[in-house]
């Protein structure tokens, strides 16, 4: 299974003179997700999430202003990253075994995936090495994955709902009963997250 529920694309967006000046374009690609973990800005404070630059520019201050160089990140993997870079390419991220990989390439889809519980895991030494530095195996990447998924299959019950009561199923029907209160209780709690973040 994909790290990213949906892909990241960068687009060409209008060029600016500060890379801060791209955050609401980059939030679109990024599709309001953490490329690197793909935690979405809805169930977290969106003044928690960053502007990483993939290639650190630390390192290389040439980059500061250059979209294809940035990313959409959660605070948690890019204090991570931080301005580790392991050598002084910025077109070679990485040795094959060290180092990261762009989230908006297929080569990361190569490296990394989620397991049946939604956990990010490697599936190669370089995925291994992007997990443990990144700390992609925290809890909350997979619990916030499992909070999207249930609003997603909520999504696809009030359909079901309505389908069951057109035909006319008894209101004790225990199949439609437990469909009403998975979401209920799915919404509840996503209001009470939402709220919660929002203040």
């Amino acid at each position: 299974m994909y790290v990213h529920a949906k892909k990241p694309v960068r687009s060409a967006p209008q060029t600016r003179t500060r890379y801060t000046q791209y955050r609401d374009d980059l939030r679109s690609d990024f599709n309001g997700s953490c490329g690197y973990c793909d935690d979405s800005d809805l169930r977290t404070d969106r003044i928690c999430f960053h502007i990483d630059h993939f290639a650190p520019k630390k390192h290389f201050p040439e980059l500061e202003n250059s979209y294809t160089n940035l990313v959409y990140a959660c605070r948690f993997c890019n204090m991570r990253k931080s301005d580790h870079w392991i050598g002084n390419d910025p077109m070679s991220p990485h040795d094959g075994l060290k180092g990261f990989i762009d989230p908006c390439t297929p080569e990361y889809d190569v490296h990394l995936e989620r397991n049946p519980s939604g956990r990010i895991v490697g599936t190669s030494g370089l995925g291994h090495y992007i997990v443990r530095r990144l700390n992609l195996n925290l809890l909350r990447h997979e619990l916030l994955w499992k909070a999207r998924r249930a609003s997603a299959l909520r999504d696809e019950i009030g359909p079901l709902l309505d389908r069951h009561k057109a035909a006319g199923l008894p209101k004790n029907d225990v199949y439609t009963n437990l469909l009403e209160r998975f979401r209920d209780l799915t919404e509840k709690i996503e209001a009470y997250e939402l709220c919660a973040i929002n203040g």
